[in-house]
Order: structure tokens, then C-alpha cells, then sequence
């Protein structure tokens, strides 16, 4: 019996320790400042500047290039003099644990450097080091666990003796772990459109296991979600379900929306994260069904004329449409074109909108 139980624990253990998955997001500044990833479940972004420092060549590094940035502070450390890079854990969590980079300067480069994040936002220092003519490591230790949100890391450099003294990195590093754990559902996608001063939400599954319901959240700013709407979930099937939610009183601005779907077991992950834009006076087209039927394509318009709405096939040659009147603000568009992929494309005083489509008998 004793024997039985020490085999659960142990299969439980190893279980548990092999959902925790190491990552490296690594940046080798071989003549551009994209990096790579050895993880599926973590993206990464490219390296960003500050608007008031700017690039300065891929000069000699540790090992192949670096990066070199020029215009940084000849005082002290200047919050809107930086280098920007982002992490995002993909529908699941991480944790980084650590950050690291080759640097050095010319000689009148700047002689300080520190490390901030958005975890607090960017107002204290992760770490911070002196920077020498020759190149040497920067190594800062980060404890961020439980994350399911971008974490965007600025370097600054300052006390530079000439706004034309470089800094250059090389070998940037961010090394973490991601929990990777079987997703209750398989999610194909999630979207979000303003339709009638409202934000509607569609996201469609392509199966689902134990699922108890869906969480629909938003946010002004990345740092707080809040839950608008429940729906339940479908719960135990292999085929196609769609869903829709309806923010009825977004703000003006760009409003953040998340999924966090729960588990029987009260389990859950949460979806990425899109932006929907509110304007009230922008134009709107919203598509009824995708799949539709090139015979009735059903429209919704916004600052839209119906003759302002055109087809084009994948490689740009326009399709003809012919349009009517439902009432109100609905159409609908026939079109004779093959069965295949379309974009359906709305342009008014040099604002345009398109919808990817899929027409089918």
C-alpha cells in the first residue's frame, strides 16, 4: 500500500515538473535587431529605441555583431532615452528568471546602464551597472512568475560625456519557464469588431473537453482585467462552436479583450489578448457568416456607402458586387465568383476596412 502511494506521488511529481518547460529569447544583433526563441509557447518581440535615441551600425561584438545606439543622456538617467524589448507567454503562463547582455561604449559613450520593466511601471531599476570601453556582461536576476501578459523590458544608459557616444549590446538574453498544461478547449480563434457603439466579441472552437464556461474580460491598459460576461461552454465536443459577446458600453479608445476560459475542475488558461479601437465616427463593416454564399453576403455598414464596398480576389483583381437595401444599415452582396478566399474591402475618405472572406455554395 505504502509502496502504491509512493508510485502516485512520484508519478505526480514528474508529471508537475515536466509541465514546467525552460525558455531562452535570445538577440544576436547579426545585422538586425530581430531575435529567436526556442519555445512554441513564448513569442518575442524585435528590439525597439526610444524616439530620441537612434541606431548607429552593427559594429564588432563578443561574438559577430552588436547594436550600437548613440544620443544617449550626457546626465542622468533620461526616461525617454531607451531600448525596448517584449516577452509574451502564448495562452499559457511563464516566469523569467533572468536577463542578461554583452555591452561596452566608445569613449564618449554613456558610462551607466539599468534595466526597468512594465511590471512596475518602469519606475524602478531591475538592475543597473557601470559600462565600460571593453565588452563585459550584464547579468541581472528577475523574479516575474505567473505572468500571462506581455512583459516589455527598457534599457537605459546614461552619463555619457557626448550625446554621439555609442552604446553597444550584444548576445541579449531572457531566460524563464513556461507551465505548459493541456488546454481544455482548442481554440481556432478570437476577434473583435465595433458594431453599433458597441464591441462585439466572436470566437469559435474547434473542439472541447471538460469546459465549464467562458469569462469574457477587458481592460484599459494592459495591467487589470475585469469580467463583463460568463457564457457556458459547450463542454464535451469534437465539432465546431461559435460563441458571441457584446461589450455594450465601451470607452473611446483602444479597450483590451481577453477570454479566460474555466475548466470543470476550476481549472483555466486565458486567450491572447486583442485591441478594438472605439471610435464612434469611424466606418464600420461587419460581415454576417464566414463561410457565406457569394449569392448572399449579408453586411452590416457604418459611414459606409454600399457603393463604396468592393471585392478583390487574393492576388487584387476586383470582383464584381451588386447590392440591396435589408433596411437600416444591412445589405446584401451578390457576387457570381468561384468558391475560395476574397477580401471584402470598404474605403471612405481614405479610411479603409477589409474583411477577410470565404465563399461557398
Amino acid at each position: 500500500m505504502h509502496f502504491k502511494l509512493f508510485i502516485l506521488v512520484l508519478y505526480l511529481f514528474v508529471l508537475t515538473a515536466q509541465a514546467q518547460t525552460p525558455f531562452t529569447a535570445s538577440w544576436d544583433f547579426e545585422e538586425n535587431t530581430s531575435g529567436s526563441v526556442n519555445s512554441p509557447n513564448v513569442s518575442i518581440s524585435s528590439i525597439g529605441l526610444s524616439g530620441s535615441v537612434n541606431h548607429a551600425g552593427y559594429p564588432v561584438g563578443v561574438s559577430g555583431k552588436s547594436y550600437s545606439v548613440r544620443l544617449w543622456s550626457i546626465s542622468g538617467l533620461n526616461t525617454n532615452k531607451y531600448l525596448e524589448f517584449s516577452i509574451t507567454p502564448q495562452n499559457y503562463r511563464c516566469a523569467i528568471t533572468s536577463v542578461s547582455f554583452a555591452c561596452n561604449r566608445s569613449p564618449q559613450g554613456p558610462t551607466q546602464i539599468a534595466l526597468r520593466s512594465n511590471q512596475d511601471g518602469f519606475s524602478g531599476n531591475l538592475g543597473s551597472g557601470s559600462v565600460g570601453e571593453n565588452f563585459g556582461t550584464q547579468n541581472y536576476s528577475v523574479s516575474f512568475s505567473g505572468l500571462e501578459n506581455t512583459v516589455t523590458f527598457r534599457i537605459y544608459a546614461y552619463s555619457a560625456t557626448d550625446d554621439l557616444g555609442t552604446l553597444r549590446i550584444d548576445n541579449l538574453r531572457v531566460n524563464g519557464t513556461v507551465t505548459v498544461v493541456p488546454l481544455p478547449v482548442e481554440l481556432t480563434y478570437f476577434r473583435g469588431q465595433v458594431v453599433n457603439n458597441q464591441v462585439e466579441l466572436n470566437w469559435e472552437t474547434s473542439w472541447e473537453q471538460n469546459a465549464s464556461h467562458f469569462d469574457v474580460q477587458r481592460s484599459r491598459d494592459l495591467s487589470e482585467f475585469v469580467t463583463f460576461q460568463s457564457l457556458a461552454a459547450a463542454g464535451d465536443v469534437s465539432e465546431r462552436t461559435l460563441y458571441t459577446a457584446t461589450d455594450a458600453a465601451p470607452v473611446p479608445g483602444v479597450m483590451y479583450y481577453r477570454l479566460r476560459q474555466v475548466d470543470r475542475d476550476g481549472q483555466f488558461v486565458y486567450s491572447k489578448v486583442i485591441p478594438v479601437h472605439f471610435d464612434v465616427n469611424a466606418p464600420q463593416l461587419w460581415v454576417f457568416g464566414n463561410p457565406t454564399s457569394g449569392r448572399n453576403i449579408q453586411v452590416r455598414l457604418r459611414h459606409f456607402l454600399p457603393s463604396e464596398i468592393k471585392l478583390f480576389s487574393l492576388n487584387g483583381q476586383a470582383i464584381p458586387l451588386l447590392w440591396q437595401s435589408l433596411g437600416a444599415d444591412d445589405y446584401i452582396f451578390q457576387t457570381i465568383a468561384p468558391d475560395g478566399w476574397y477580401w471584402l474591402v470598404g474605403e471612405h475618405q481614405g479610411k479603409r476596412i477589409s474583411q477577410k472572406i470565404w465563399l461557398a455554395d
